[in-house]
């Protein structure tokens, strides 16, 4: 196995154009392996710590032109798609061994997913996107859609954002997930903690989902055909307001971007947003309404 190292690379000069090579390199190191390996699970403790630095380094704070020279780089614009499926594999996989450890618990409760290492980074994104939220509906006076339930497309097998919009926002969440093994693993563990009557799940492909009952809704970063799923939004929900997660300047390595170039001709305005939290959140979040004629 080839060595990796977990020592800061791209923090070891505080040349700007350095700083940039040294970063693509990291990438590079860390796609090859990743690809390489056949056991993305938690399970593999050299998946894991190649994860949890590339996670690090992306949680800093970059200068525009770093942003920039990184992602045009012709190394990133060829790998990126390919990277970001193997870490999406990877977070699954995650999620699927949280889950089923949870749900061997003797002592089912709260306490015990709070305990999660992921658990704060939730927690500061989802009270962002609440707050947004709750201002959004303010000024637009959409009283109506204060109380409505909130649906939750992608919610993974261990659902940790429609738990705490669940506990923060006191509503119900309606989770929707394509995948067999999550939907099944969530169900288990939303059952096994006593929230199976606040937090529910469906199975169903979010780019064919009646939405029509909703009309607030969640987008997890992870849904790949995130334009799909909003034109379906669009054409079955007949007042959106629409919370789609996204990935801002060097952020854009783990996870995709929605082209907000592309949102006017796809009938969306940007409402609102929230931005990353250095050392802590990746993910932002656009709030997406219809536009008007």
């Amino acid at each position: 196995m080839e060595t990796y190292s977990t020592s800061s690379i791209i923090h070891t000069t505080t040349e700007p154009m350095q700083r940039v090579d040294d970063f693509i390199a990291f990438i590079r190191q860390a796609n090859e392996l990743l690809q390489t390996e056949s056991d993305l699970s938690p399970d593999n403790s050299f998946v894991k710590s190649i994860i949890s630095h590339l996670s690090l380094q992306l949680r800093s704070s970059y200068l525009p032109e770093e942003v920039q020279a990184v992602l045009s780089s012709a190394y990133i614009q060829l790998n990126q798609q390919s990277l970001q499926e193997k870490l999406s594999e990877a977070e699954f996989l995650t999620e699927i061994s949280d889950c089923l450890y949870f749900c061997k618990c003797e002592a089912p409760g709260l306490d015990s997913v709070t305990r999660l290492p992921n658990w704060n980074i939730y927690m500061a994104l989802v009270s962002q996107e609440l707050s947004i939220l709750r201002q959004i509906i303010q000024q637009d006076r959409k009283s109506n859609i204060e109380q409505s339930p909130v649906i939750f497309v992608g919610s993974g097998p261990m659902p940790l954002s429609s738990i705490i919009l669940h506990l923060l926002g006191n509503m119900k969440v309606v989770c929707l997930e394509i995948d067999a093994v999550a939907y099944e693993a969530s169900c288990t563990l939303l059952e096994h903690l006593g929230l199976s009557s606040k937090v529910t799940v469906v199975q169903g492909n979010g780019s064919e989902f009646d939405y029509s009952s909703f009309n607030r809704i969640f987008v997890a970063s992870l849904v790949r055909n995130k334009p799909e799923v909003l034109e379906q939004i669009r054409r079955t929900s007949s007042d959106p307001l629409v919370a789609v997660r996204t990935a801002e300047g060097m952020r854009q390595i783990m996870y995709e971007a929605v082209d907000e170039s592309q949102l006017d001709a796809m009938g969306w305005r940007v409402a609102g947003r929230t931005h990353p939290v250095e050392n802590l959140v990746i993910n932002s979040t656009l709030f997406l309404e219809r536009m008007t004629k």
